[in-house]
């Protein structure tokens, strides 16, 4: 009996926190889509490039924080994927070139899903 408790109380340490973690990435996750979104590429499309880069800024700093809760959590080689199209969209932004930030932007919210979906404890992302 004592062994079954313990690996119970060893079990709810793992999941816990994981948990915690689930809710606060798909948090950030879908925020950083809608500043996307909302902010960033309209703002591209429509040549306020202050505007732009001072969003894109906002979620640049932000991804930082992230980055460093989630390499608890997750493969650093799909957070430093995303990581690169950050870094490329940001510097397109600067460069006020529209059709590549518009696609850097674009495709980032792919590559944000495509990490929210390989962080879930899913029997595919476990085996």
């Amino acid at each position: 009996m004592k062994n079954l408790i313990i690996s119970i109380a060893c079990l709810l340490v793992l999941i816990i926190p994981w948990g915690i973690y689930g809710k606060y990435s798909s948090d950030t996750i879908e925020d950083y889509k809608a500043i996307i979104t909302e902010q960033v590429i309209p703002s591209i499309e429509s040549g306020r490039w202050a505007e732009a880069e001072k969003s894109f800024s906002a979620l640049s700093a932000d991804w930082d924080r992230y980055k460093m809760i989630s390499a608890y959590f997750i493969n650093t080689n799909t957070v430093n994927e995303a990581d690169g199209f950050i870094a490329k969209a940001h510097y397109y932004i600067k460069l006020h070139d529209a059709p590549n930030a518009s696609a850097e932007s674009a495709y980032l919210m792919y590559q944000l899903e495509f990490l929210h979906e390989n962080e879930l404890p899913t029997m595919e992302n476990i085996f």
